[in-house]
């Protein structure tokens, strides 16, 4: 290929070429690791606003909801799993 009187290899990479390699197999490990940790903390912070929805709104469709939802950690309360379960149970009574 021809640029202004200069050749160009057809195969030479370009800058663009750099921002679009795959990732490692290690990168794609830990971009799932993250996004399972993000997952679960978020999870986990919207239990309180979540309790404190279900009794403002007095709906028995609602809270039927909210239960199935965040039953794991109900499950985790329960069997009072060591810090976890403490530390879930202060902050869904921070917005009882």
């Amino acid at each position: 290929m021809v640029k202004s009187g200069h050749t160009v290899a057809a195969d030479a990479p370009t800058p663009l070429d750099s921002l679009q390699t795959q990732p490692s197999k290690r990168e794609r490990r830990m971009g799932v690791v993250f996004s399972a940790l993000a997952f679960f903390v978020s999870y986990i912070i919207t239990a309180g606003p979540a309790a404190f929805l279900t009794r403002a709104f007095d709906q028995p469709m609602f809270e039927s909801i909210v239960r199935t939802i965040y039953a794991p950690l109900v499950f985790i309360i329960k069997a009072k799993v060591p810090i976890l379960g403490p530390a879930i149970k202060a902050w869904v009574e921070l917005f009882q």
